[in-house]
């Protein structure tokens, strides 16, 4: 979700109005749960998806009205889709059941928009968040608040009743695992890109600003400059869920930021480097007073053996290792 919520967000940045497609009430089999997402721009491109087949169409083609009547921000439609088994096969579907969407029109300065441009903000930073939505049936459906509650959002399931006239949709967000990658060269850069797309909330570390910006990195969730490797890790010490990759420029900051790494409750840790290069850090290590089981939490050399050799070939080998350990199947 943090992918498309930082896609949603440059439509906002742009200025760029688009209808917001949500799956509020599912039942049967159908293609897609209750929270997922599509937003439809004027140019009928989508981001994002509620299922394809039939159920997408149709929210598109509405959609697709609502931004070319230029319709008003805030302005909102339920839409029903029936998917029995007969319908779902003349549409090629697999599934049948019933969904449930909720159209609304966001536009460039509306609450939904600002909404979006604080959420990307908050998911950006590590922080989860619970997004209210309160619409009004009042000759017509129309979104009148919503408000965004930085904080623990009480479960990971959306919320949506209808009563009295009053529509309301409570969704929680909360970001994916943080990878943090160390050092801001060749191999970051890619490592940073392609965890970026499979869903990773990404933050890359360097003690050179020249390396670690925006400019290199505008897939990155944070880019941070550091004053050294000192302490490095001190901000996700207690983490559990944190990911981290060491990549810097040289063997001795390799070995520095290992030894931060190793003393947080990282659930994965990984460093490049040959054979010959890790033996020569483990045993610094094992002299510093670092158990062997501890230096043993390290992945090293670090990623899938694929025989990549080209930056860009290296991580896809370091993320594919990754989204291994994190489906637990390492």
């Amino acid at each position: 979700m943090i992918g498309f919520v930082r896609e949603v967000s440059g439509l906002v940045r742009g200025g760029e109005p688009f209808v917001l497609a949500t799956v509020v009430e599912s039942s049967g089999s159908t293609p897609r749960s209750s929270g997922a997402k599509m937003a439809v721009r004027g140019d009928g491109s989508i981001i994002g998806t509620v299922g394809g087949g039939l159920a997408e169409a149709r929210a598109c083609r509405e959609a697709g009205k609502m931004l070319a009547e230029s319709r008003p921000d805030g302005e909102a439609r339920l839409m029903e889709v029936d998917m029995t088994q007969e319908l779902a096969a003349d549409s090629d579907m697999i599934c049948g059941g019933g969904l449930t969407l909720l159209l609304e029109l966001a536009g460039p300065d509306g609450g939904c928009a600002r909404a979006y441009g604080e959420l990307d903000s908050l998911l950006r930073a590590g922080r989860s968040a619970l997004l209210r939505t309160r619409l009004a049936e009042n000759g017509g459906l129309r979104a009148v608040e919503h408000l965004l509650e930085a904080g623990p959002t009480g479960g990971e399931t959306p919320v949506f009743e209808r009563d009295n006239g009053t529509v309301l949709l409570d969704e929680p967000f909360i970001p994916p695992a943080p990878l943090y990658i160390f050092g801001a060269g060749h191999v970051s850069r890619f490592t940073a890109r392609v965890a970026a797309m499979v869903g990773f909330r990404t933050v890359v570390l360097d003690d050179r600003a020249e390396y670690a910006n925006r400019e290199r990195f505008p897939e990155a969730d944070q880019v941070v400059v550091l004053p050294s490797f000192e302490g490095c890790c001190n901000s996700f010490r207690d983490d559990p869920e944190a990911f981290v990759v060491i990549v810097t420029r040289g063997h001795l900051h390799d070995r520095n930021v290992l030894a931060e790494a190793l003393r947080t409750k990282a659930r994965y840790v990984g460093m490049i480097g040959s054979s010959t290069k890790r033996n020569k850090i483990y045993a610094s290590l094992l002299e510093g007073g670092f158990t062997q089981g501890e230096i043993d939490r390290c992945h090293s050399p670090i990623g899938l053996p694929i025989g990549g050799r080209t930056p860009e070939e290296i991580a896809v080998s370091i993320v594919g290792e990754l989204i291994q350990v994190r489906a637990g199947k390492a």
